[in-house]
């Protein structure tokens, strides 16, 4: 196996064992008890962590919240049950925390 071969390999594993999060059948279409779901929080800029993820997961109960420094490079790939949330170096919301 080539070094980018086993790369691929294990984010393709990643990738399946991320995907336990019941997603709607038919590709990207966004149905089912997604569809009235919140998609950004921008009342949370200036929150604390703690807060932010209190207030998220009481509208969303299935996101995975991921907290990162602001100005951190982030892959694209969209992820409906994906929250991230961007900090500054006081630790309070940078940014309006968005689903993807």
């Amino acid at each position: 196996h080539s070094r980018t071969g086993d790369l691929i390999s294990l984010t393709a594993s990643v990738t399946r064992m991320s995907s336990v999060v019941k997603k709607p059948e038919g590709g990207n279409t966004d149905t089912g008890d997604h569809h009235n779901q919140k998609t950004e929080w921008p009342e949370l800029v200036g929150k604390s962590v703690e807060e932010a993820k209190k207030v998220i997961l009481q509208d969303k109960s299935e996101a995975q919240i991921v907290v990162l420094p602001v100005g951190t490079v982030v892959t694209r790939e969209y992820r409906i049950d994906r929250v991230r949330l961007f900090v500054d170096s006081l630790d309070k919301i940078a940014q309006v925390p968005r689903v993807g």
